[in-house]
Protein backbone atom coordinates (compact mmCIF):
# COMPACT_ATOMS: atom_id res chain seq x y z
CA UNK A 1 0.00 0.00 0.00
CA UNK A 2 1.26 3.43 -1.11
CA UNK A 3 1.87 5.28 2.41
CA UNK A 4 0.04 8.95 1.85
CA UNK A 5 3.06 10.90 3.25
CA UNK A 6 6.48 9.79 3.58
CA UNK A 7 7.39 8.71 7.65
CA UNK A 8 10.67 10.91 7.42
CA UNK A 9 7.99 13.91 6.29
CA UNK A 10 9.71 17.19 8.01
CA UNK A 11 7.49 18.27 10.62
CA UNK A 12 9.47 21.69 11.39
CA UNK A 13 7.95 24.61 9.19
CA UNK A 14 10.79 25.31 6.98
CA UNK A 15 9.68 29.12 6.39
CA UNK A 16 8.65 29.97 9.60
CA UNK A 17 6.07 33.07 9.44
CA UNK A 18 5.98 35.13 13.14
CA UNK A 19 3.66 37.53 14.68
CA UNK A 20 1.72 40.52 12.43
CA UNK A 21 3.06 38.79 9.01
CA UNK A 22 1.17 35.50 9.92
CA UNK A 23 -2.63 37.03 8.42
CA UNK A 24 -0.97 38.35 5.51
CA UNK A 25 0.51 35.00 4.90
CA UNK A 26 -2.80 32.84 5.42
CA UNK A 27 -4.96 35.44 3.19
CA UNK A 28 -1.86 34.83 0.31
CA UNK A 29 -2.13 30.73 1.04
CA UNK A 30 -5.96 30.87 1.09
CA UNK A 31 -6.30 33.06 -2.54
CA UNK A 32 -8.61 35.29 -0.32
CA UNK A 33 -9.12 39.02 -2.08
CA UNK A 34 -9.96 41.97 -0.34
CA UNK A 35 -13.36 41.90 0.46
CA UNK A 36 -15.38 45.27 -0.63
CA UNK A 37 -16.42 47.67 1.68
CA UNK A 38 -19.82 47.32 0.22
CA UNK A 39 -21.05 44.32 -1.06
CA UNK A 40 -23.20 43.97 -3.92
CA UNK A 41 -26.54 41.89 -3.46
CA UNK A 42 -30.27 41.18 -3.71
CA UNK A 43 -32.68 41.02 -0.52
CA UNK A 44 -36.56 40.20 -1.01
CA UNK A 45 -39.15 41.84 1.01
CA UNK A 46 -39.42 39.73 4.76
CA UNK A 47 -41.99 37.75 5.56
CA UNK A 48 -42.87 37.75 9.19
CA UNK A 49 -43.68 34.11 10.38
CA UNK A 50 -45.66 32.75 13.42
CA UNK A 51 -42.57 32.65 15.47
CA UNK A 52 -42.21 36.26 15.74
CA UNK A 53 -39.31 36.54 13.23
CA UNK A 54 -38.74 39.22 10.13
CA UNK A 55 -37.25 36.19 7.59
CA UNK A 56 -35.83 37.99 4.21
CA UNK A 57 -34.05 35.45 1.45
CA UNK A 58 -30.26 36.97 0.62
CA UNK A 59 -28.32 36.54 -2.60
CA UNK A 60 -24.87 37.65 -3.36
CA UNK A 61 -21.69 36.90 -5.66
CA UNK A 62 -18.79 35.43 -4.26
CA UNK A 63 -15.04 35.99 -5.46
CA UNK A 64 -15.83 33.80 -8.70
CA UNK A 65 -19.01 35.33 -9.56
CA UNK A 66 -21.78 32.52 -8.04
CA UNK A 67 -24.42 32.99 -6.78
CA UNK A 68 -24.59 32.67 -2.75
CA UNK A 69 -28.08 31.58 -1.28
CA UNK A 70 -28.48 33.29 2.15
CA UNK A 71 -31.66 33.70 4.93
CA UNK A 72 -31.45 37.08 6.72
CA UNK A 73 -33.17 36.39 10.04
CA UNK A 74 -34.54 39.40 12.85
CA UNK A 75 -36.58 39.57 15.64
CA UNK A 76 -39.82 41.23 14.64
CA UNK A 77 -40.54 44.57 16.91
CA UNK A 78 -37.17 45.12 17.95
CA UNK A 79 -34.88 47.80 16.94
CA UNK A 80 -32.00 47.08 15.29
CA UNK A 81 -30.14 49.27 17.42
CA UNK A 82 -30.17 46.27 20.24
CA UNK A 83 -29.36 43.66 17.88
CA UNK A 84 -25.97 42.10 17.58
CA UNK A 85 -25.12 39.93 14.41
CA UNK A 86 -24.29 36.18 13.73
CA UNK A 87 -23.19 34.66 10.49
CA UNK A 88 -24.41 31.15 10.57
CA UNK A 89 -22.52 28.37 8.24
CA UNK A 90 -23.53 24.84 8.42
CA UNK A 91 -21.81 21.82 8.05
CA UNK A 92 -21.68 19.75 4.72
CA UNK A 93 -24.90 18.20 4.61
CA UNK A 94 -26.46 21.40 5.71
CA UNK A 95 -28.02 24.88 4.22
CA UNK A 96 -29.57 28.11 4.71
CA UNK A 97 -33.15 26.68 4.76
CA UNK A 98 -31.70 23.90 7.20
CA UNK A 99 -30.18 26.50 9.70
CA UNK A 100 -33.06 28.69 9.34
CA UNK A 101 -35.96 25.36 9.88
CA UNK A 102 -38.66 26.15 12.34
CA UNK A 103 -37.99 23.43 14.13
CA UNK A 104 -35.60 23.44 15.75
CA UNK A 105 -34.05 19.88 17.01
CA UNK A 106 -31.65 17.58 16.48
CA UNK A 107 -32.33 16.28 13.08
CA UNK A 108 -32.22 12.26 13.57
CA UNK A 109 -30.82 9.43 15.94
CA UNK A 110 -27.49 8.96 14.43
CA UNK A 111 -26.88 12.33 12.40
CA UNK A 112 -24.30 14.88 13.94
CA UNK A 113 -26.75 17.80 12.45
CA UNK A 114 -28.81 20.36 14.66
CA UNK A 115 -31.47 22.06 12.63
CA UNK A 116 -33.03 25.66 12.93
CA UNK A 117 -30.19 26.70 15.02
CA UNK A 118 -29.61 30.03 12.82
CA UNK A 119 -33.31 30.81 13.22
CA UNK A 120 -33.35 29.68 16.97
CA UNK A 121 -30.55 32.08 17.31
CA UNK A 122 -32.54 35.31 15.79
CA UNK A 123 -35.14 33.97 18.53
CA UNK A 124 -33.01 34.53 21.50
CA UNK A 125 -32.64 38.34 20.49
CA UNK A 126 -29.55 37.96 17.39
CA UNK A 127 -29.54 38.87 13.84
CA UNK A 128 -28.44 36.33 11.77
CA UNK A 129 -27.44 35.70 8.17
CA UNK A 130 -27.62 31.90 7.43
CA UNK A 131 -25.10 31.25 4.35
CA UNK A 132 -25.27 27.98 2.15
CA UNK A 133 -21.88 28.50 1.60
CA UNK A 134 -19.72 26.49 -0.76
CA UNK A 135 -19.49 22.63 -0.52
CA UNK A 136 -22.29 22.35 1.69
CA UNK A 137 -25.39 20.15 -0.08
CA UNK A 138 -27.47 24.21 -0.45
CA UNK A 139 -25.16 24.46 -3.34
CA UNK A 140 -25.73 21.98 -5.74
CA UNK A 141 -21.92 22.72 -7.79
CA UNK A 142 -20.56 19.38 -6.24
CA UNK A 143 -19.77 18.03 -9.65
CA UNK A 144 -17.65 21.27 -11.12
CA UNK A 145 -16.03 21.44 -7.69
CA UNK A 146 -13.40 18.83 -8.44
CA UNK A 147 -12.63 20.43 -11.62
CA UNK A 148 -12.54 23.84 -9.37
CA UNK A 149 -9.59 22.78 -7.62
CA UNK A 150 -7.63 21.68 -10.31
CA UNK A 151 -7.89 24.53 -12.24
CA UNK A 152 -7.86 27.68 -9.74
CA UNK A 153 -4.82 25.93 -7.60
CA UNK A 154 -2.19 27.80 -10.51
CA UNK A 155 -4.54 30.98 -9.50
CA UNK A 156 -3.44 30.86 -5.92
CA UNK A 157 -7.33 30.40 -5.45
CA UNK A 158 -8.69 27.51 -3.19
CA UNK A 159 -11.99 26.22 -2.33
CA UNK A 160 -11.42 27.14 1.62
CA UNK A 161 -10.54 30.89 0.12
CA UNK A 162 -13.46 30.73 -1.84
CA UNK A 163 -15.51 29.60 1.34
CA UNK A 164 -13.96 32.25 3.72
CA UNK A 165 -14.79 34.98 0.98
CA UNK A 166 -18.46 33.77 1.03
CA UNK A 167 -18.50 34.39 5.04
CA UNK A 168 -16.81 37.40 5.39
CA UNK A 169 -19.34 38.84 2.46
CA UNK A 170 -22.46 37.82 4.30
CA UNK A 171 -20.83 39.50 7.43
CA UNK A 172 -20.22 42.86 5.38
CA UNK A 173 -23.68 42.42 4.03
CA UNK A 174 -25.28 41.58 7.81
CA UNK A 175 -23.66 45.03 9.19
CA UNK A 176 -25.20 47.07 6.24
CA UNK A 177 -28.74 45.92 7.71
CA UNK A 178 -27.96 47.11 11.29
CA UNK A 179 -26.72 50.28 12.96
CA UNK A 180 -23.47 51.40 11.93
CA UNK A 181 -20.21 49.88 14.74
CA UNK A 182 -22.91 46.84 15.44
CA UNK A 183 -20.69 43.64 16.73
CA UNK A 184 -21.02 40.72 14.43
CA UNK A 185 -19.66 37.11 15.21
CA UNK A 186 -19.69 33.94 13.06
CA UNK A 187 -20.26 30.55 14.29
CA UNK A 188 -20.40 27.51 12.58
CA UNK A 189 -20.35 23.30 12.36
CA UNK A 190 -18.36 21.02 10.73
CA UNK A 191 -17.51 22.51 7.25
CA UNK A 192 -19.14 25.53 8.59
CA UNK A 193 -16.57 25.57 11.65
CA UNK A 194 -13.75 25.30 9.61
CA UNK A 195 -14.25 28.28 7.74
CA UNK A 196 -15.28 30.41 10.93
CA UNK A 197 -11.89 30.28 12.61
CA UNK A 198 -10.40 30.79 9.30
CA UNK A 199 -12.51 33.88 8.46
CA UNK A 200 -12.25 35.43 12.16
CA UNK A 201 -8.43 34.88 11.40
CA UNK A 202 -8.48 36.22 8.23
CA UNK A 203 -10.25 39.45 9.51
CA UNK A 204 -9.43 41.36 12.63
CA UNK A 205 -13.35 43.03 12.28
CA UNK A 206 -14.84 39.67 13.38
CA UNK A 207 -15.70 40.48 16.82
CA UNK A 208 -16.64 36.72 18.60
CA UNK A 209 -16.69 33.09 17.08
CA UNK A 210 -17.60 29.87 17.93
CA UNK A 211 -16.82 26.64 15.89
CA UNK A 212 -18.39 23.39 16.79
CA UNK A 213 -16.46 20.56 15.57
CA UNK A 214 -14.02 22.53 13.11
CA UNK A 215 -11.67 20.33 12.46
CA UNK A 216 -9.27 22.97 14.23
CA UNK A 217 -6.60 21.46 15.87
CA UNK A 218 -3.10 20.38 14.06
CA UNK A 219 -3.27 20.07 10.80
CA UNK A 220 0.22 17.82 10.88
CA UNK A 221 -1.20 15.91 13.90
CA UNK A 222 -4.06 14.64 11.84
CA UNK A 223 -1.79 13.67 8.18
CA UNK A 224 0.18 11.50 10.71
CA UNK A 225 -2.54 10.53 12.94
CA UNK A 226 -6.55 10.85 11.66
CA UNK A 227 -8.43 9.41 8.89
CA UNK A 228 -7.21 11.28 6.33
CA UNK A 229 -10.57 9.96 4.10
CA UNK A 230 -12.78 11.88 6.11
CA UNK A 231 -11.70 15.37 4.69
CA UNK A 232 -11.99 16.53 1.52
CA UNK A 233 -9.65 18.46 -0.42
CA UNK A 234 -10.63 21.57 0.67
CA UNK A 235 -9.39 21.18 4.20
CA UNK A 236 -5.56 20.75 3.48
CA UNK A 237 -4.71 23.89 2.08
CA UNK A 238 -1.39 23.72 -0.03
CA UNK A 239 1.84 24.83 1.48
CA UNK A 240 0.17 25.61 4.58
CA UNK A 241 2.86 23.66 6.77
CA UNK A 242 5.81 25.30 5.36
CA UNK A 243 5.32 28.17 7.42
CA UNK A 244 2.58 27.36 10.72
CA UNK A 245 -0.01 25.04 11.81
CA UNK A 246 -3.19 25.90 13.57
CA UNK A 247 -1.95 27.09 17.03
CA UNK A 248 0.29 29.45 15.35
CA UNK A 249 -2.96 31.21 13.18
CA UNK A 250 -4.91 31.21 15.90
CA UNK A 251 -2.48 32.33 18.28
CA UNK A 252 -1.42 35.25 15.98
CA UNK A 253 -4.37 36.26 13.95
CA UNK A 254 -7.22 35.34 16.54
CA UNK A 255 -6.30 36.10 19.99
CA UNK A 256 -7.39 38.16 22.12
CA UNK A 257 -10.68 38.28 20.62
CA UNK A 258 -14.08 36.27 22.50
CA UNK A 259 -13.60 33.04 20.65
CA UNK A 260 -14.54 29.35 21.91
CA UNK A 261 -13.97 26.17 20.22
CA UNK A 262 -16.16 23.09 20.68
CA UNK A 263 -14.12 19.87 20.40
CA UNK A 264 -15.21 16.88 21.69
CA UNK A 265 -12.90 13.92 22.53
CA UNK A 266 -14.19 11.40 20.08
CA UNK A 267 -14.35 13.80 16.88
CA UNK A 268 -13.38 11.80 14.22
CA UNK A 269 -12.49 14.82 12.26
CA UNK A 270 -9.42 16.17 14.29
CA UNK A 271 -7.21 13.73 17.20
CA UNK A 272 -7.28 15.11 20.24
CA UNK A 273 -3.62 15.32 20.59
CA UNK A 274 -3.40 18.27 17.96
CA UNK A 275 -6.47 19.87 19.88
CA UNK A 276 -4.25 19.26 23.29
CA UNK A 277 -1.18 20.92 21.58
CA UNK A 278 -3.05 24.44 20.18
CA UNK A 279 -5.02 24.96 23.35
CA UNK A 280 -0.92 25.11 25.28
CA UNK A 281 0.02 27.33 22.60
CA UNK A 282 -3.40 29.49 22.09
CA UNK A 283 -3.98 30.02 25.90
CA UNK A 284 -0.54 30.92 26.60
CA UNK A 285 -1.23 33.92 23.88
CA UNK A 286 -4.83 34.75 25.29
CA UNK A 287 -2.70 35.19 28.88
CA UNK A 288 -0.10 37.19 27.49
CA UNK A 289 -2.60 39.62 25.91
CA UNK A 290 -4.34 40.25 29.50
CA UNK A 291 -7.81 38.10 28.65
CA UNK A 292 -7.79 34.12 28.88
CA UNK A 293 -11.57 34.59 29.74
CA UNK A 294 -11.79 35.13 26.11
CA UNK A 295 -10.41 31.89 25.12
CA UNK A 296 -12.30 28.80 26.03
CA UNK A 297 -12.28 25.21 24.80
CA UNK A 298 -14.95 22.87 25.57
CA UNK A 299 -14.08 19.18 25.18
CA UNK A 300 -17.47 16.67 25.97
CA UNK A 301 -17.00 12.92 25.28
CA UNK A 302 -18.36 12.75 22.12
CA UNK A 303 -18.40 12.39 18.59
CA UNK A 304 -18.74 14.54 15.99
CA UNK A 305 -21.79 16.28 16.37
CA UNK A 306 -23.73 19.17 17.30
CA UNK A 307 -26.09 18.71 20.69
CA UNK A 308 -28.53 21.21 21.64
CA UNK A 309 -26.50 21.19 24.71
CA UNK A 310 -23.29 23.17 22.33
CA UNK A 311 -25.50 25.19 21.16
CA UNK A 312 -26.49 26.38 24.38
CA UNK A 313 -23.07 27.42 25.43
CA UNK A 314 -22.71 29.21 21.93
CA UNK A 315 -25.50 31.32 22.97
CA UNK A 316 -24.09 32.08 26.44
CA UNK A 317 -20.49 33.11 24.55
CA UNK A 318 -22.15 35.32 22.45
CA UNK A 319 -24.15 37.00 25.18
CA UNK A 320 -21.42 37.42 27.20
CA UNK A 321 -19.00 38.87 24.35
CA UNK A 322 -21.62 39.77 21.33
CA UNK A 323 -23.15 43.37 22.42
CA UNK A 324 -25.10 45.37 20.53
CA UNK A 325 -23.32 49.27 20.49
Amino acid sequence: MIQPIPEDMESVYPEPVFGETVRDKLLELLGVPEIPESVEYTIEPAEKTPDGLLISEVAYPNSIGEMVPARLCMPAGVHPATLPGIVCLPGTSGSASRLTHPIFRRESTGSGSLSGWGRELARRGFATLSISVKGCDGRPDSRIRELQAKVLGPYGRTLMGIAVDEALRGAKILREQLPAGQQVGMAGMSLGGNITWYAMACAPWISAAVPVCGGLGSMTTLIQEGDLERHSAYYFVPHLLRYFDHPEIVAACIAPRPFMMIAPTLDEDMPVAGVTKLVKVVSQAYNVAGHPERFHVCRPETHHEFQIEFFEKMVKWFNRFLSAK
